[in-house]
């Protein structure tokens, strides 16, 4: 089991982070394995996201690969650029106060 850990310094960032019900989803959608970004892109849709623009959404993606909650594990190739493949950058989360 792998442990992501934040410190208190930190918390303020990753709680902004996970403000956005859309990443909150994102996240959701990613506990059951990797994902690729069409796939999340069709989860979000159905889970009422539907108005959300492409750019809005790679928005969020990013923002929690920046914070290092998820990250790109792979690519799957086709007609045009190669799609990325999206897990879940840990199992758990830790958050030290002290």
């Amino acid at each position: 089991m792998t442990e992501l850990r934040f410190d208190y310094s930190s918390l303020e960032g990753l709680v902004g982070v996970l403000s956005a019900k859309a990443r909150v989803s994102i996240i959701k959608a990613l506990k059951d394995g990797p994902k690729s970004s069409v796939s999340l892109f069709e989860y979000l849709k159905r889970e009422g996201y539907e108005d959300m623009e492409k750019s809005t959404f790679y928005y969020h993606l990013q923002k929690l690969r920046a914070c290092g909650l998820i990250r790109e594990s792979g690519n799957i190739a086709g007609a045009g650029k190669p799609e990325k493949i999206w897990s879940l950058a840990a199992d758990s989360l830790v958050i030290n106060l002290r």
